[in-house]
């Protein structure tokens, strides 16, 4: 035997009202499952919801499924590895931040930038290997060793876009785990070598084998969250409207302590003083 709600003669009206409202929005050539976004609004917010958190949860779900989930995701970590935010700007202007970050702060390089979708890739050659290296040098950049990212961006109706961004690691997740499993193939094969050979090796040899896989699940595992915490960041900054900074002003910055590019006038100008005398030296001999 189930409970049978009870409702007050205000709330039976309210509840009418808004099956006949839904009722009206449907069309008799689709699936009568579906239901306008403006009656579903209205209905959330007569029961008392707020509006900008159903609006929000609409753009979500337009944002599309999440990555599925693998076998070994809790072993290595996940092969995609997403994050969403809402950011105070139209879809388009959003994106045109996150664009800005990934080519001029992680040096990724632009494939496809279009209205509500954008992809970038890992650059290649001698010039990406290089700036990889010297931005990976100042810990900045950490998105750059990403074989690809996506992001999407979906508007809200109140002036703000929820944005998710996607990285594919899953080549960094292959070498993790194809790295553990020679290990303890390796450990397996050397512990029947060993139990042949002389069985007191064979004490040693699967548990160094099981701390070698060991180790590089859990550096797989790691690299994924490091992954996260670094599209956060990178979203954090856009909603701040902080922009990526320089190469050049941020090698500066590491390396002497300054805090802007006013730090690289000043270190410069003491140079400038001494060509000057030497100049003003010459000129007196």
């Amino acid at each position: 035997m189930t409970d049978q709600a009870s409702f007050e003669s205000s709330v039976v009206a309210r509840i009418l009202r808004r099956a006949g409202d839904i009722e009206h929005d449907r069309d008799a050539e689709n699936d009568p499952r579906i239901i306008a976004e403006a009656s579903l609004i209205a209905a959330a917010e007569e029961v008392g919801m707020s509006v900008d958190a159903v609006r929000h949860s609409i753009a979500v779900e337009r944002l599309g499924p999440l990555p599925e989930t693998r076998r070994g995701d809790r072993l290595v970590g996940p092969a995609r590895v997403h994050v969403d935010a809402e950011l105070p700007a139209k879809a388009n202007e959003a994106l045109a931040r996150v664009d800005s970050w990934l080519v001029d702060g992680h040096h990724l390089r632009r494939d496809v930038l279009q209205s509500g979708h954008g992809e970038w890739s890992k650059r290649s050659g001698v010039v990406g290997v290089t700036v990889r290296t010297i931005r990976g040098a100042t810990g900045e950049g950490k998105l750059g060793d990403s074989q690809r990212i996506d992001a999407t961006a979906r508007e809200t109706g109140s002036g703000s876009s929820v944005v998710r961004v996607t990285v594919d690691r899953t080549t960094h997740r292959r070498i993790a785990g194809g790295g553990a499993s020679v290990a303890a193939a390796g450990g397996v094969a050397g512990v029947v070598l060993a139990v042949v050979a002389a069985p007191p090796i064979a004490l040693v040899a699967l548990p160094i084998s099981m701390l070698v896989g060991a180790a590089m699940t859990s550096a797989g595992r790691r690299q994924a969250r490091e992954t996260e915490r670094e599209i956060q960041r990178m979203l954090n900054a856009v909603t701040a409207g902080a922009g990526p900074t320089r190469l050049s002003v941020d090698v500066v910055r590491r390396v002497t302590g300054r805090a802007t590019a006013a730090g690289s006038k000043a270190l410069l100008a003491p140079q400038r003083d001494d060509a000057a005398l030497a100049r003003s030296r010459v000129r007196r001999a």
